[in-house]
């Protein structure tokens, strides 16, 4: 049986971790915690999160550091066991990343290696027993490399239950399932932020309806966000469809996409009911940020129902085969062959 793990609300905004008495408040390593919902940055059984040294509730809902190329910066993350019964965690470092079709905030397993901040963290212990309703602090530290590129590096430290909880059938296999919870680590290395957005791979892909003109076609429309710079940026995609001579076609609503991590794309995809069935088209995306970035790109193409093509292939052939002989029997017929017959006329 292989196992499988899940990481479970790392993608869980830092906001919902701003409610009241949506953390718990710091307690010595080993105490028992009291009884409060589990943070953000939790699955109702246990919770990952950054140690609170403020009397505030939920003082950091995450990891927020800084440090220049070169440096080592140390902190502490709690795990708090919310359940009755003692569980045993797997902790490791792990680079995030933007799942490809909703942009959702993801770390990696435990089974992939880490290339970037998921690599630069060291914590004290990787294996954790908790005790039943209890937290447990464990001290890591982030060793920046001295060759670090300057802007946002963005991870989080995950604890798994290394027990498996379910058990699933798969392709004829059997997988357990185990769970993790990560808490997001955004590391800033010293340095320029260079802002950076690219719409890239747009294309268009049409169904025509049996009967043009009569029936809507459909299309869909498909282009991937990247992030080329070297911080989060949350663009707005605007997209639009004209058609010949320029006028508009198609405006669909704008949309605020979910945070882009640096490097990271994410493909989006619109449904288009009502394509023209006979028109130049010319679809475009617009990418937007609120520090002023602008991106664009476009595709174009022609549609031309099937109907009309046979309409236009007859006449083409009527043209050129069926209209010379009538022409030519019309002359015949008025006297106007071009016979070079000679004689006398009496």
């Amino acid at each position: 049986m292989s196992p499988r793990s899940r990481i479970a609300a790392a993608a869980a905004s830092p906001a919902l971790a701003t409610a009241p008495g949506a953390a718990l408040a710091a307690a010595p390593a080993g105490t028992a915690a009291p009884p409060a919902p589990a943070p953000a940055n939790g699955n109702g059984s246990w919770s990952v999160g950054p140690v609170n040294r403020s009397a505030a509730l939920a003082a950091r809902p995450n990891f927020a550091l800084e440090a220049p190329p070169g440096e080592t910066v140390r902190d502490a993350v709690r795990i708090t066991n919310l359940t009755a019964a003692p569980i045993t965690f797997r902790l490791y470092g792990a680079d995030a990343y933007n799942t490809p079709r909703d942009a959702g905030f993801a770390l990696r397993t435990a089974e992939e290696k880490a290339q970037d901040v998921g690599a630069w963290i060291a914590l004290k212990s990787t294996t954790l027993k908790v005790p039943a309703r209890t937290a447990k602090e464990v001290p890591f530290t982030v060793k920046v490399p001295a060759h670090a590129t300057p802007g946002e590096h963005i991870g989080g430290i995950v604890a798994l239950n290394t027990a498996v909880e379910s058990v699933q059938e798969s392709g004829g296999a059997r997988v357990g399932i185990r769970r993790a919870v990560g808490a997001r680590v955004y590391l800033r290395v010293s340095g320029p932020l260079t802002p950076g957005l690219r719409p890239d791979g747009l294309t268009v892909a049409r169904t025509e309806p049996l009967v043009p003109f009569l029936r809507k076609g459909r299309g869909t429309i498909r282009y991937t966000v990247v992030n080329t710079g070297n911080q989060r940026i949350t663009p707005t995609a605007r997209v639009w469809a004209t058609g010949l001579f320029g006028r508009r076609i198609e405006q669909w609503p704008d949309r605020r996409l979910p945070e882009i991590l640096p490097g990271q794309r994410t493909e989006i995809t619109l449904p288009w009911n009502g394509t023209p069935p006979i028109d130049a088209v010319t679809v475009r995306v617009e990418l937007t940020d609120g520090d002023g970035i602008r991106a664009r790109t476009q595709v174009g193409f022609t549609t031309v129902p099937w109907a009309v093509l046979i309409v236009l292939a007859g006449s083409i052939f009527l043209v050129w085969s069926v209209l010379p002989r009538l022409i030519r029997r019309w002359r015949e017929r008025a006297g106007l062959g071009g016979t070079d017959e000679t004689g006398v006329f009496l």
